[in-house]
């Protein structure tokens, strides 16, 4: 039997340190949101990450058109179309990215809030900042533990799930997902979130696990009869849970 568990709130508020820089990458805007395409995203973490390790800290939050990305662990095969068909429209190849961050299958789409935390992890306040190069690991959980008190922020109740990252509804539910990685002490690739993404177009066997669908906050406050919030309001609500968070020493 799978177990769910509560997350533990994030630290308290640090108020020693610097907290990073919020930046909203757009290279397009489609039905009024403006968005960043994929290779435009992967080429600026590219450039983050080269910097010296003495540049600042940065989140960067955006949304990405309909696009397909495998971690290190593949994961082609759990791609089960990668055709996307918007309403009344003909279908649409999704493009498919194999990246350098840990995980498999990930679908984005307008819709889901994305954050790439780009930090000097063993810089960071905190003990997910240990050691020589900092405890990935612990960085992760952290960043989990974000996204639960965000949503939480909405009256939204979210699970933890042990040994499989991502934030969850229920045992076979999913809201967001995590992978990341780690290049010359810099965190790259970050976390999805679904606030109302279009879920039909999650043709994909999410991270690689069978059995889990993803849903959204829109669709679990739906079932609950909770209000939906705006993804505007989202999206600040985890931005001040990240920057509260992630402090440089």
């Amino acid at each position: 039997m799978t177990t769910l568990v509560d997350p533990p709130a994030p630290p308290l508020t640090q108020t020693a340190g610097t907290p990073p820089r919020v930046e909203h990458p757009q290279t397009l805007v489609h039905d009024g949101q403006p968005l960043c395409d994929y290779d435009a995203a992967m080429q600026l973490m590219d450039a983050l990450v080269a910097r010296p390790k003495t540049a600042e800290d940065l989140l960067l939050v955006l949304q990405h058109p309909p696009t397909l990305t495998l971690g290190r662990k593949g994961g082609l095969a759990h791609i089960v179309a990668p055709r996307w068909q918007p309403a009344g429209q003909a279908p649409l190849d999704v493009p498919v990215h194999e990246v350098a961050r840990g995980g498999s299958v990930t679908w984005h789409a307008p819709g889901q809030i994305v954050v790439y935390p780009i930090v000097q992890l063993c810089q960071q306040l905190g003990p997910w900042g240990k050691g020589p190069l900092g405890d990935l690991p612990a960085f992760v959980r952290l960043l989990e533990q974000c996204i639960a008190a965000a949503c939480g922020q909405f009256g939204l109740r979210t699970l933890l799930k042990p040994g499989h990252s991502g934030v969850w509804i229920d045992a076979n539910r999913k809201i967001a997902s995590l992978g990341l990685g780690l290049r010359n002490g810099w965190t790259f690739h970050g976390l999805a979130l679904n606030v109302n993404p279009r879920l039909d177009g999650f043709a994909v066997t999410p991270c690689g696990l069978d059995g889990v669908q993803m849903t959204s906050i829109w669709q679990v406050c739906e079932e609950r009869g909770l209000a939906r919030p705006a993804l505007a309001d989202v999206q600040q609500a985890l931005e001040q849970q990240l920057c509260a968070v992630l402090r440089r020493a």
